[in-house]
């Protein structure tokens, strides 16, 4: 691969309504990016994020306020209704196919508890997929990739549509567990990428025929959501994550506490959806420094040479993402208190009966109802949080950039 200028990737992550969050950050950091240099041509999201990215491939001709906007636009269309079905009207489904999978009738299997064909249709309306493909054909993108997990195998899958003059797209080794396919990307991709396993629909995918199969949430077995960007050749890289950008302190005395199915499930969620970018900023800190090294650097790269890997390089970041794992939770509590008393949940019982299965009483539960409320008052509160955030980072990091690794404390 080789470029005429350094290329930026956007790096969108997981996070179901949490994806508001990311909105709000994007409108404060795309005009940035735009004045301080090249806006990002790499464009890599997971889950909810791989709709983000959607959105922004086929958005790329436009400027960034404009592109911001219209973003914020297609949030605002993603409210229940637009997103997954009532459970009163899945429930017989459910209920149908979980019996004749028990009878051995496995032609009618269950492949999720909530139907998502009212997401479908949103992507397929909201997404300009024809000015899409244009954008990559005419290098405005580069590659868009999004990502998906095999349900079978547990492979990580990066469905890239890539530009023409981008060349071969990476070959990871083996041991790493993931893969690329290039293809045209669609609503089924975008689809499996955002298919939370159990709760939503797992997702067949037909193209390109290599990938075909079945695949769920591309957040489920990735543990690296920085490689893809890397991999693709990016020289800088702007991450926009959901979860907690700081681990959460420890407290004896809370972990006494009684605990629950709600418990249980936020901590799986933060597991899979926190840990990983967390982790791999750390790591992306760690290479920036030992790249920068000049008496380490010669050594750890001529390791590497030995083995087959390119050799360690600086790459500058931008990463946003909530500072704790309680400043989405609670927002979405404050929403759901609101906005979903007696009269609503009579309308719309939904939230209220899983809010209730879950355990209503757990100090977790706005961590678990932050990913399924798609509610327009938590899309506002979540998106002025994600620019208070984008603002506080241009503060701090008056040159956009850093290299090491962001301090563990919140310095406000």
């Amino acid at each position: 691969m080789s470029s005429s200028r350094e290329r930026v990737a956007l790096v969108l992550d997981a996070g179901g309504a949490r994806s508001a969050y990311q909105v709000g950050a994007l409108q404060v950091l795309l005009p940035a990016i735009a004045a301080r240099g090249p806006r990002p041509t790499l464009l890599v999201g997971t889950s909810a994020g791989a709709l983000i990215a959607g959105a922004l491939a086929a958005t790329a001709h436009l400027g960034p306020e404009e592109q911001a906007d219209r973003l914020m636009g297609v949030l605002q269309g993603a409210t229940k209704k637009n997103v997954m079905q009532p459970l009163w009207r899945q429930a017989p489904t459910v209920l149908a196919r979980y019996a004749s999978e028990t009878v051995g009738a496995s032609r009618f299997r269950l492949r999720g508890l909530v139907g998502t064909r009212p997401l479908a249709r949103t992507l397929d309306r909201s997404i300009d997929w024809d000015r899409l493909h244009r954008n990559v054909e005419e290098g405005l993108v580069e590659v868009a990739a999004v990502t998906a997990t095999s349900v079978r195998t547990g492979w990580v899958t990066m469905f890239a549509e890539a530009t023409a003059s981008y060349g071969d797209l990476p070959n990871p080794p083996r041991e790493h567990h993931r893969c690329y396919a290039e293809t045209r990307l669609g609503v089924d991709h975008l689809m499996a990428s955002a298919a939370i396993p159990v709760l939503f629909p797992s997702v067949k995918v037909s193209e390109p025929e290599s990938a075909a199969g079945w695949y769920v949430d591309g957040a489920t077995r990735r543990r690296v959501p920085l490689a893809p960007a890397l991999e693709l050749g990016a020289d800088r890289v702007v991450v926009v994550g959901t979860g907690a950008l700081h681990a959460t302190d420890p407290d004896p005395a809370q972990d006494q506490a009684a605990v629950d199915l709600g418990d249980g499930g936020a901590t799986l969620l933060g597991a899979v959806m926190d840990d990983p970018l967390r982790h791999d900023l750390r790591r992306l800190a760690s290479v920036n420094s030992f790249a920068a090294d000049d008496e380490v650097a010669p050594h750890l790269n001529r390791h590497r040479a030995e083995i087959g890997r390119p050799p360690f390089r600086v790459t500058p970041y931008v990463a946003v993402a909530p500072h704790t794992g309680t400043d989405l939770a609670e927002l979405a509590m404050e929403v759901f208190r609101a906005n979903h008393g007696l009269r609503r949940s009579l309308l719309d019982p939904d939230l209220q009966l899983v809010h209730r299965l879950l355990g209503s009483d757990s100090p977790l539960q706005g961590e678990l109802l932050s990913y399924l409320l798609f509610d327009p008052d938590f899309f506002v509160a979540a998106a002025d949080l994600g620019r208070r955030d984008a603002e506080q980072w241009l503060a701090d990091n008056p040159g956009l950039w850093r290299t090491d690794l962001v301090p563990l404390s919140d310095p406000s």
